[in-house]
């Protein structure tokens, strides 16, 4: 094989689906002006001493979170703003590794019981080799982030 050989890596999205008993509108709300009050920043930040995140709502606003100093760190950036059904935006924010091009949907879909939240993590590949390993780091966070504090608040805020 030669050193030009380009190696094509495959590394399936992160996807995560939950209901929530709520509307479509009010379970969007609830994941973006509510993002601040379920976001577990306690374990889940990148700079020192956060006090708050937030999405900006509309097309090319910022993710950030905010620190008790006042820095705002930037997490993304919003590429599809589509209320109550769908919300797109990069996701700058990697466990210790660059993820280029990583992505993130979340869709809202009204159910029987409330709403389906969908949120696929996509942009693995790009990393090479340690995609996969990037990817399982960022499956398990979203257990945490999305599967357990969304849901909790977003059934709690009703």
């Amino acid at each position: 094989m030669s050193p030009d050989t380009i190696h094509a890596f495959t590394v399936p999205p992160v996807v995560k689906t939950v209901t929530v008993r709520c509307s479509p509108e009010k379970a969007f709300r609830h994941f973006t002006e509510g993002m601040g009050a379920w976001w577990p920043l306690v374990t889940h930040h990148i700079g020192p001493e956060p006090v708050t995140c937030s999405i900006e709502p509309q097309l090319g606003g910022r993710l950030y979170e905010r620190g008790k100093d006042g820095v705002e760190t930037k997490w993304g950036t919003v590429q599809v703003w589509e209320p109550p059904k769908r919300l797109v935006f990069s996701w700058e924010v990697s466990c210790t590794d660059p993820v280029p091009d990583a992505r993130v949907e979340v869709s809202f879909t009204r159910v029987a019981d409330g709403t389906e939240v969908r949120l696929v993590h996509t942009g693995w590949e790009q990393m090479g080799e340690m995609g996969a390993q990037v990817r399982e780091r960022f499956n398990q966070g979203w257990v945490r982030v999305f599967e357990q504090c969304f849901v909790e608040y977003a059934n709690r805020a009703g």
